[in-house]
This record gives structure tokens, sequence and C-alpha cells, in this order.
């Protein structure tokens, strides 16, 4: 956002800036979007896209538009005004004059002529236009004109709306009270407020939208989970290669490195982007543009940190693969410096996972210090990826502390016999076994599978987490409605669950963590790790191909479940900032109609969702790694998507199912992770936030091969 202003400003000065948000065609809209328009000095929000039901209310009591509250912290400065289209964001129906979707006939306004039609037209638009006004609190009625591949003709455009503007006004000489004129969304907007009209508010948001009785637009919310993570990685990449510019004095010289990052993910913003609604090679090429502008932006992190460093004959290296354990460098050198640079504005402590060859390393501080460390075997889950391209079988494993700002560069050094080896100690799981983190007690089952927990103040919850998976919707019923791209529809309203008495878990102990590996089915593994200096619960998980042989698509869930009371109610981010409480099978401004149990109260989750018990004072909070839909479908769980897999366009405009198909046309494989929280209430907010922002903007690693000794470097 602020990057297209700059441009605008750059381009066509001050009266090049926006002052208007026309959203007109993302599927929901959010509250802090709302806040943001405001404190960036934007006068309204114009969007197409409201609830049928939501709609049908605000049309009857003229109140389809509103101001909009966008924050309880800020105040007025986050207000508002807000206007929701009724016709949606085209033309009235018989005024196309286009060659896209069929085009209506011209104006014709010679009188000699067998086809005259200007009375029609006229007619017909004045009785639009006294129908919308019925749904509008003041006298002002906004027609869009145009909308998706329009005005490829934009002369026929014009000479009729020409003509439709001259015949409208004409009638007044006949009584009528129609005035017609060309317009702006400012200009509109000043005729509203010279109306001096007291606008009803708004402070939740347009979360989820349902545009007919089964259409609810929330399976976008996680489709293409791959691509939703690869944004999260690019906007990462961006921030450390803008930040690493500035601090090694750039002065602008590596702007053609920098910019197209900077476009691209603008690029990805767009609600057919990182939404996943994209067809899939739309989708790859997305991603394969990301690749490219990302690799630019590192010869910029390349050059700005051996500035930083003082040492501009370093090579410094990136392992874009680490996602699947796999990095060249690290597989085939003895002596390397690992330089993490922290773009988050406060110190952090960072767990350093590097796939290896040896089973000895010697790890060095930026001060010389040796540094405790692990060799931990890659689960099977990671190492059977099939674009995994790597030798490696272990991954070696340390913390790294990184200033605010900042950056470390570690040591290390492998086969020597002053080496340290430390490698994991791997047992299978047959009995119950409890596993201590700082100031919590994780109790796991026999199975190895998750039981409960005891927390600091000594009390005891049920702590439970299963993958679970929804059918997807077919296209056979009377409402030809299937889970899709843009739709999540279950087939019932309640999971399958993967076979428990199944399970495969092992332990794994080192001397800072304590992982367990469950084998939950073929296609669904996880990693449990449990650290003994913080009390954050990390899943890593890997999902997929999801099986569709038996001819029904799949909706993959990972829940949490406990015996918190929680009353209906559970709390989402908004654009990873604020958090909003939701309340299940309700609306805060209308009475709902509930026809999807699931999808309709499924909401989206950037960085965190939590339930709170408010007797017992506690809080739970779930983190990921991407954007995902998310819900508490029972008191006491939280649950959110992974990945999903269907096989039926959902006729909202894609024109091909959901069905990813990988690196092997096999199906799309995911990797991602979890962390779960539990606080007070009270200490809740700073603990996720925290976590989030250091999820968001964690540290960015390269690799530079020491010809020396590293104790000398």
């Amino acid at each position: 956002m602020t990057w297209g202003h700059r441009r605008l400003q750059d381009t066509f000065g001050e009266c090049g800036i926006p002052r208007i948000g026309w959203q007109i065609d993302p599927f929901g809209h959010s509250r802090e979007q709302a806040s943001l328009f405001a404190q960036m000095a934007f006068d309204a929000v114009f969007f197409a896209r409201l609830d049928y039901e939501d709609k049908t209310h605000r049309v009857a009591e003229k109140r389809m538009e509103l101001l909009w509250q966008g924050s309880d912290d800020l105040g007025k400065a986050s207000d508002i005004f807000t206007h929701a289209m009724e016709m949606g964001y085209g033309p009235p129906s018989g005024f196309n004059w286009d060659l896209a979707n069929g085009g209506d006939d011209p104006i014709i306004d010679d009188p000699e002529s067998e086809d005259y039609n200007v009375d029609q037209y006229v007619d017909k638009f004045i009785t639009y236009a006294k129908k919308y006004s019925n749904y509008y609190a003041t006298n002002n009625v906004l027609f869009p004109m145009g909308t998706d591949f329009m005005y490829q003709d934009a002369n026929s455009w014009f000479k009729n709306m020409d003509k439709l503007i001259t015949y409208v006004n004409a009638r007044k000489q006949k009584g009528s009270n129609v005035n017609v004129f060309y317009s702006t969304p400012t200009c509109y907007l000043n005729g509203v407020h010279k109306s001096n009209h007291t606008f009803t508010t708004k402070s939740d948001d347009f979360f989820p939208y349902n545009s007919f009785v089964h259409s609810y637009w929330t399976g976008y919310f996680t489709s293409r989970p791959a691509l939703k993570r690869y944004e999260k990685v690019g906007n990462n990449a961006l921030q450390v290669c803008k930040q690493l510019d500035v601090l090694s004095l750039g002065n602008g010289k590596n702007e053609a490195k920098v910019t197209p990052l900077r476009e691209w993910m603008g690029v990805m913003q767009h609600h057919d982007a990182v939404a996943g609604t994209e067809k899939q090679h739309v989708s790859d090429n997305y991603a394969l543009k990301l690749y490219k502008t990302i690799e630019k932006c590192q010869s910029v992190v390349d050059e700005s940190l051996n500035i930083l460093i003082g040492d501009k004959n370093l090579n410094q290296l990136f392992c874009n693969q680490l996602n699947v354990s796999a990095c060249a460098v690290t597989e085939g050198t003895d002596n390397l410096a690992v330089t993490l640079y922290n773009p988050f504005g406060h110190n952090v402590n960072h767990m350093v996972r590097l796939p290896v060859t040896s089973k000895a390393y010697k790890v060095l501080d930026p001060k010389g210090n040796a540094v405790k460390s692990d060799i931990v075997a890659i689960p099977e889950s990671v190492l059977s990826l099939k674009e995994r391209k790597s030798k490696a079988k272990d991954e070696l494993v340390f913390e790294a502390q990184v200033p605010a700002l900042g950056f470390s560069t570690y040591m290390l050094k492998a086969n020597s016999a002053e080496n340290i080896e430390n490698e994991a100690k791997i047992t299978k799981i047959s009995d119950a076994f409890t596993i201590k983190s700082k100031s919590l007690n994780i109790m796991f089952d026999k199975t190895g599978a998750l039981n409960a927990i005891q927390l600091k103040n000594g009390k005891v919850v049920d702590f439970k987490q299963n993958f679970e998976f929804y059918k997807a919707k077919d296209n056979n019923d009377s409402f030809h409605q299937p889970s899709g791209a843009y739709i999540f529809r279950s087939d019932g309203d309640s999971p399958q669950f993967y076979n428990t008495t199944t399970l495969q878990a092992d332990l794994v102990e080192t001397s800072d963590v304590k992982e367990v590996r469950q084998r939950v089915s073929d296609y669904v593994s996880q990693v449990i790790r449990i650290w003994p200096n913080n009390d954050m619960i990390e899943f890593d998980f890997v999902v997929g191909p999801i099986p569709v042989d038996d001819k029904i698509g799949k909706e993959i869930i990972s829940r949490w479940e406990t015996n918190l009371t929680t009353n209906g109610l559970f709390y989402t981010d908004a654009n990873g900032r604020q958090l909003l409480e939701r309340k299940r099978d309700f609306r805060p401004t209308w009475k709902l109609t509930v026809t999807e149990e699931i999808a309709g109260n499924y909401y989206p989750v950037n960085s965190r969702i939590a339930i709170r018990d408010e007797k017992q004072d506690i809080q739970m909070t779930v983190l990921n790694d991407r954007s995902q839909g998310g819900s508490s479908i029972k008191d006491g769980t939280v649950e959110l998507m992974v990945h999903r897999r269907d096989l039926y366009d959902d006729h909202f405009g894609v024109g091909e199912a959901l069905n990813e198909p990988g690196v092997d046309g096999k199906g799309l494989q995911v990797r991602g992770k979890f962390w779960v929280l539990f606080t007070s209430i009270a200490e809740a907010a700073e603990a996720h936030r925290e976590m989030a922002y250091d999820i968001l903007l964690e540290p960015s690693l390269t690799f530079a091969k020491i010809s020396g000794s590293v104790e000398e470097y």
C-alpha cells in the first residue's frame, strides 16, 4: 500500500494519491483494513460483495451505507464511511454496451428509425434509480457502469451513456425528479455528506461472506496452502532486503533489484492471488515470479551483509529449500559461517536447524564461545517429500541469539576429533509419559498422543490434538454447490477421524528439545516439539498428497481439544493485528439463518486463533505460519484447515477444480507449523503478539564457506 502510494505521488503528485478504497470484488472485508484505510487518510471504502442475508436486512432498513469503526483502541481516528453496492459492481441489466458478456442494444435516438428506443431506455433507467433510492438513506444513487473485462469498446460505452444522460435529464421538463451525470466515488461521497445524514455504525467485520444459502466463501482462507506460505516467505525476504539495503547505506543504488520484489508482493495481494483462487498455471507463475524476484533481492542481502561484516570478498549463499530440510552448502562444506539477520525490532533467540551429512560439529558463537548443539535425525515424513533431492539424513540444531535489526555470525566446523558429538536418542513409545517445558508439564498417553497439560499454576487441562478431515460436498445435490477454491462446503457436519489405534510414535530426546514424532496415516505426519527454556509447543506437520481415488474431495484440519468452558466464543486476528471476538452461529448485526454449521463458522486466521475460559482464567492461543481458515466448532476446541483437495469447480469463476498436482502430478504435499501457548488471559496479549511477530519476521540465514580455520575467522 505505501509503495503504491509512493509511486502514484512520484508520478502524479499529491493529487494522484487515492482517497477511496475501491474494494469491489474481495470476498469479505476486514475490520483492520477499514482501520488502515482511515489511518491512511482515505475518506471512504466502497465494496460490492456482502452476505446475502446481511444485504436483505440492510436494504429493507436503508442501511447500505454506514460508519465503520475500525479499532476500539484508536477510536474515531479509525472510523471510515462505507458503501455497499446493492447491484454489485456491474451496470444494471440492459445497460451493457460492450463486446463482453453479450452487449445490449445501443440507444437509437433517431425518431424516424423503426428501432427508436429512447423512451424505453429512459423509463427503465428511471425505474432503476427510484428502486435503488429506496435502499439508501440519502437521495444519491451510485450506478457502476462497467465490470470485469468491459470497456473493450469504450467509444460505444460513452456514446450511449452520453445519450442516456441527455434524455433522462430531459424528462425533468415533464416532472421527473431524476438527475443523472458522470461522477466518481469522491463526487458521490461529497453529495452524501451534504445530506448531513447520521449513519448507523458497525464495529465487527464482514466475514464470513455467504452469497447464497450454501455458498460460504470460506474455502479460500486455506486454498493453495503452499502458495500462501510462499507469500509470507516473500514478505520476510522483502523486509530483510529493504532493511539491509538501508543499513549498508545503499542510497538507492539497489532499487532495480529491490523494486521487482516490492512490485510482485503487491501483485500477490490481489484477491485472486494469495487467496488461492486462480487457475493452476497462474498459481505456478505467481510462485515462479516470486522466486525470481526474491533471488534478485538476495543479491542485495549478500552485498549489504558483506559491507556490514567488513569482508567484501565473502560470498553469502542462500538455502531456499530449508522447508524440505535440503541445503547443498551445509551438506557439502566442513567450515561455514552462518549469519542470521533479525528484521524484528527486538532481540530474538532462534532455533537453527540445518541439514548435514556429518555426525559431529563444533558451533561457535560470535565471540568464539562453544555453543551447545545436537544432531537430530530428519523425520521420515520429510525425507520422503517428493521434491527433496538432498542426501542429508540429519539436522544440526542449535540456538542462536540475534540482536534487534542486527546480525550474528556463528561458525560451524565439521568432522574434527575435537568436535562435539551429541546425537539424539530415539525411543519407540509404548507407555504414557510427561515432558516438561519451562513451566508446563505436557502429558502423552501410551500411543504417543497428547492427553493433558499441567499449567504453571498447577491446574491440569485436558489437551488433545488430532488430524481430521471433512468430506468435500460434490456437485450432485439440488443446490449444485460443491466445495471448491472459493467455497468450503462439507458433506455433513462432522469430520472424519483418522484411526488413532494405528498411530505410530517415537520419542526423540536431545539436550535441548524433546520431540514426539507421530505417523497418523500414509499422508499425515507431524512432530510435536517441546523446549526446556520456554512454554510454546510446536507442531511441525507434513500433509499430502491427499488421496482422492475414492472420488471424494477432502478438507484436512488440525484440531485441538480441551475441557475449557468457552460458551461458544473464540477469537481470531484481523490481518495479523487486533483480535476480534467470534460467536458460533451468530452475527452481531442480524439474526443468522444457520445453513452450514461448519463453513458458516469459519473465519480467516492470518496469525492466530484463541479460546478463553474466563472462570479458570486460561487462554489457549494457536499461532500459524500462513493464512488459514479456522474456527471453534465445539466448546473448548480450536481447528485450523491445513490442506484442501477438491474435485469440482465451485462455479464462481476459476473454471477448474482445486486439485493441485504437486511436483510429481500425484498431489501436493504441504509442510507447515503451529505453535500453541497456554497463558492467563491477562498475559495472553503480550505473549501471542510477540510470538506472532517472531513468526512473521523470523531471522534470515546466509552461509559463507570459510577457507581457513573457523577459530581464526
